[in-house]
């Protein structure tokens, strides 16, 4: 039998509801999941947890003390530095604030580890169901998630994902510096897009008869791997990087995974499957970027992480550091001044700012990947993975 499990990262476990959805949805469904790993740096709510119990084995993972991961890595002889790389979270948690790659490859790792041969990854602020465009309107309808990845799962993939329905992170806008802003930030296949965001106010739908196709791209809040597939893959990775006394955490995590995907030929399919995304956490409400402080806040630090994953994005890919860093500096300067004027937020050109101390910490994230990638190695050999 495969064993299989549902797994989230959050920064605090407050209530039960973001997994009893999907929990919920499996049972409507007719699947049996075998447990939950979940892992998570804030707070834990004990009734939450216990609720969650109640119906599957419930994994809770302390970023700041793995238990079970140490016991087991300790059992299996891995090595002390690659038992630092992996389980040792890199940055102070205190404020909550883990890297997305160190938080999805640390569940990863206790799945592995539990025996798990599928694990499902979704975000807490995704849903089991997705928008459709009607004679109504948009309507939410429920879906089989999990049946509609294992589907392609049984059909040979060994990573499915899928995109989602819902508001884009980039929100409806209009201003002069659109272009310049998307060059900048390494977003440019989006311009298209974006400009025309007045015809459809930046809200996905899932299309009638998308057919399901090959991928290499992976939406990590909306994704199932065959655990298998990472004896030929690397783990998911990010860093972070401070500006005065604040972190930031970079993006990317699900792609530079998508880079391994590529170079291995593992078999990964857009099942084209969107469920929605409450970007903005308040659907079906409009983002409005010009107006509202909470939009502008979710697109800044959407902006800090695009500018945090580009060095080593393209580092891993091999490109000519040097002309990027400065084309890129010099589009985002002038976007990031239009974006300040449009929406009367200073703090946007800020993320100037952002990009130069993230390209500047460029020899730490190399050198951080490749530990990663080491000690990754020392983890899948020790692993009982066929």
């Amino acid at each position: 039998m495969v064993k299989t499990a549902l797994g989230m990262i959050i920064r605090s476990l407050d209530a039960d509801y973001e997994l009893m959805r999907f929990i919920n949805n499996a049972e409507e469904y007719g699947h049996e999941l075998d447990c939950v790993i979940v892992a998570y740096a804030g707070r834990l709510d004990q009734r939450a947890a216990g609720n969650i119990n109640k119906r599957l084995p419930f994994h809770a993972i302390d970023i700041k003390h793995p238990g079970f991961c140490i016991d087991r890595f300790r059992e299996c002889g891995i090595p002390d530095d690659a038992h630092r790389t992996l389980l040792e979270c890199p940055v102070n948690t205190d404020g909550g604030l883990v890297p997305y790659g160190f938080n999805r490859t640390i569940v990863t790792i206790e799945a592995i580890l539990r025996g798990v041969d599928v694990l499902f990854f979704v975000d807490n602020d995704v849903y089991p169901k997705t928008l459709k465009a009607t004679e109504e309107g948009i309507a939410a309808e429920r879906v089989d998630f999990f049946g509609a990845h294992l589907e392609h799962l049984g059909k040979g993939s060994m990573i499915t994902t899928g995109e989602y329905s819902g508001y884009n992170i980039l929100p409806p806008a209009t201003f002069d510096g659109m272009e310049d802003l998307l060059h900048g930030l390494q977003k440019s296949e989006m311009l298209e897009y974006w400009q025309s965001s007045g015809t459809h106010r930046c809200l996905a739908v899932n299309p009638p008869g998308h057919t399901p196709s090959p991928c290499t791209k992976i939406l990590g809040g909306n994704t199932a791997i065959t655990l298998s597939a990472f004896l030929n893959l690397p783990p998911f990775f990010s860093s972070s990087y401070m500006v005065g006394d604040e972190l930031f955490l970079n993006r990317g995590e699900d792609t530079v995974l998508g880079l391994g995907i590529a170079e291995s030929g593992t078999v990964c399919t857009d099942i084209g499957l969107f469920p929605l995304h409450d970007t903005y956490k308040n659907y079906p409400e409009e983002p409005d970027l010009k107006n509202d402080p909470l939009a502008q806040e979710r697109f800044y630090y959407a902006c800090t992480g695009w500018v945090g994953r580009n060095p080593l994005y393209n580092y891993i890919r091999g490109e000519d550091l040097k002309p990027i860093r400065g084309y890129q500096r010099e589009r985002l300067e002038c976007g990031l001044r239009k974006l300040a004027e449009y929406t009367a937020n200073p703090k946007f050109y800020g993320v100037l700012r952002n990009f130069d101390v993230s390209w500047d910490n460029l020899d730490r994230y190399i050198s951080e990947y490749e530990q990663v990638l080491d000690a990754w190695k020392e983890f899948i050999k020790r692993s009982d993975m066929d």
